[in-house]
Parts: structure tokens; C-alpha cells; sequence
């Protein structure tokens, strides 16, 4: 497998320039997520890549649209179309998988948005083509089965390379290798999650993420409606219901952790209502807008948001140790594509 340039794939409509990623590329079995606000050029970027626009043929591309495409017919006939051999029985099983397996004699004019997003993900997965194309592949799904069905395109994309458009922060997290921040066609800021949530490249691009705190980790146990996960072993409870033993992302914002003297914190751990309680070092310091952003190190970097105020109240420099709390119920366990 090799890396795709994708920055030579440029758009223009009524002499505006709708698309031009420069110095984009998707690399060998990567999992490119293009996130960004709408109207951005996501889609018309995922377009060019597939070959509904331009002059990339786009016979490598797996693609599914936002509003993936329903013919006359039955449903089986739908999820079969354009496909071949071992194709067909992939999408059989990968239907099933996804829950509409039943609803394949149905015709699919009669199928529910999400039903027919479940069934469009079912045909495209099921390709043998090397690069899959999905554009807000989980819009129409409910938020109930949103676990099940990235973990079935994770597992179903397989060592491929894979573009995924999204404006949910929740989706790009599942999904991606690496984050490119699409506004106005161009491309802003990339690089894996965990670096372009929690430190935006400028103010610009701070306003579009806002500050997000990302880690990778695995569920050891739950309790209740948590779960307590290994993060490169940083112990994190949050809100999530995965079994022990599966890979998710952490994500909690930056405004939604609390910084602390070390005394005081000691004085507080068991007393207040946190489950998450972490020592560290003052790692970096920059102002947000009214606020500063205090990056601590507590064998990997946490930022938080706190009042020039504070930070001046508490006498913070680079260097200094401090404590951090954040409450379980504001940190969610996302599951991973990748498992």
C-alpha cells in the first residue's frame, strides 16, 4: 500500500475556490478523519477523492455519501448492488452485524434514515476496494447504537486506508489516526487527536475545537454508569458502558478540570465529589483569549483552563507541582474503531 496526495485534488465553483487541501495526504492503512464545520468542503473533498467530481477516476474508493443512495427494490438488492463474489456474502454478514439484516425483503423505500445509512455501510464496508470513503457515516445512527456500529466499520475497514468525514468531535475521536481541521476548503491544522483537541495550532482554530483533553486507553471495570480506564497507565474513571478489556478514547474539556496546591488537594481527595485525582508538573503556560491554559504533565499532558485570576491567586510557574481533579460524570468513554 502506498500514500495518496490529496492536495492536488482542487475545486472550484463560480470562479471560487471551494477545495484546495494542500500538503494533504492519506497515508498507507491510516484512518484520515477531515473534521470541520459545515460548509467547510469536506464533502466535496471526500467527492474528489471517490471520483464524483473531478478527474480522479476514484476506482480504489469505497465511498459512501451522507445520504447514501437508495434504488427501486428490495433492500437485499440495495445492499448487493455493485457488488461481486465474496463481496456479497461480507455485506451479508456485515448486515447482520449491524442490525438490518431482517429488514432486507423490506423495500427500501420503506427503510428509516437510519436503516438506510446501516444498510449503505453494510455495502460499502463490504468492498475489497483498498481505500474507504465515509461521509458522516453515523448522522441517522441513534445514539444508543453509535458503540456498535463504529466498532463494526473499525473492525470492517481492517488494515485499509480510510477517510471519514465529520463535524461530531465524539466521531473523529473514535476513528482517528490523525485529524485534519478543515474551514474554507483549506486545511488548518493536522495531526493525531490527542494533539489537535488539546493544543490548537491559533485562537482561529482554538474557536472552531475549543480545548479538549484526549487519551487512549482500555476499560478495567465498571461501576455503574462508568468506567474506570488504563490510560498508558493514568487510572481515568468516566462515563461509558464498554466492557472491561475494550479500547476507547477518553475525552474531557479543558474548562472541566480543576487545579490545585498539592496540600490542598491531599486535604480534598475522598472529601469532594471527583473520582479523578492526578499529581504533576506545570509543563506550559498560554493565554486563551481571557483565560490561560495550564498544560500539566502527569505522565502525559492534561490541560486545563483557568482565570489569569486564579493562575495569579495560586502563584503558577513553569515547573511547579500541582494537583488535578476532574469529576467522572465530564469525561465520556468513547469506543475506538480500533479494537
Amino acid at each position: 500500500m502506498t500514500a495518496h496526495d490529496l492536495g492536488l485534488l482542487t475545486w472550484e465553483s463560480d470562479g471560487r475556490v471551494v477545495v484546495a487541501p494542500t500538503d494533504l495526504e492519506l497515508r498507507a492503512g491510516e484512518r484520515l478523519v477531515v473534521f470541520g464545520p459545515n460548509g467547510a468542503g469536506k464533502s466535496t473533498l471526500l467527492r474528489l477523492i471517490a471520483g464524483v467530481l473531478g478527474d480522479r477516476t476514484g476506482e480504489d474508493v469505497a465511498y459512501l455519501p451522507q445520504r447514501p443512495y437508495m434504488f427501486r427494490g428490495s433492500g437485499r438488492r440495495n445492499l448487493l448492488m455493485g457488488l461481486a463474489g465474496g463481496e456479497s456474502n461480507r455485506a451479508e454478514v456485515l448486515a447482520k452485524r449491524l442490525g438490518v439484516s431482517n429488514l432486507l425483503g423490506t423495500p427500501a423505500n420503506r427503510l428509516s434514515g437510519g436503516e438506510r445509512q446501516r444498510l449503505g455501510l453494510a455495502r460499502t464496508l463490504a468492498s475489497e476496494r483498498p481505500i474507504i470513503a465515509l461521509d458522516e457515516p453515523l448522522a441517522a445512527i441513534d445514539a444508543r447504537d453509535r458503540d456498535t456500529v463504529i466498532a463494526v466499520a473499525g473492525d470492517a475497514i481492517g488494515d485499509r486506508s480510510a477517510v471519514v468525514v465529520t463535524h461530531d468531535r465524539d466521531i473523529a475521536v473514535a476513528f482517528a489516526d490523525r485529524v485534519a481541521l478543515m474551514v474554507d476548503g483549506a486545511v488548518r491544522s493536522i495531526g493525531p487527536p490527542q494533539e489537535i483537541f488539546l493544543d490548537p495550532a491559533n485562537e482561529d482554530v482554538a474557536d472552531l475545537l475549543g480545548h479538549q483533553n484526549v487519551m487512549v486507553g482500555t476499560v478495567v471495570k465498571g461501576d455503574g454508569p462508568l468506567v474506570q480506564v488504563s490510560c498508558a497507565g493514568l487510572m481515568v474513571w468516566a462515563l461509558g458502558h464498554q466492557p472491561a478489556g475494550s479500547e476507547v478514547r477518553v475525552t474531557f474539556g479543558a474548562d472541566a478540570v480543576t487545579l490545585h496546591t498539592v496540600a490542598s488537594a491531599s486535604a480534598a481527595e475522598g472529601q469532594d465529589s471527583a473520582r479523578n485525582h492526578w499529581l504533576g508538573a506545570v509543563q506550559k503556560l498560554g493565554e486563551v483569549g481571557r483565560l490561560v491554559e495550564v498544560v500539566v504533565d502527569v505522565g502525559q499532558p492534561v490541560a486545563a483552563l483557568i482565570t489569569e485570576g486564579s493562575m495569579a491567586g495560586m502563584g503558577i510557574a513553569l515547573e511547579d507541582k500541582v494537583a488535578l481533579s476532574v469529576k467522572a460524570t465530564a469525561a465520556r468513554a468513547v469506543t475506538s474503531a480500533k479494537q
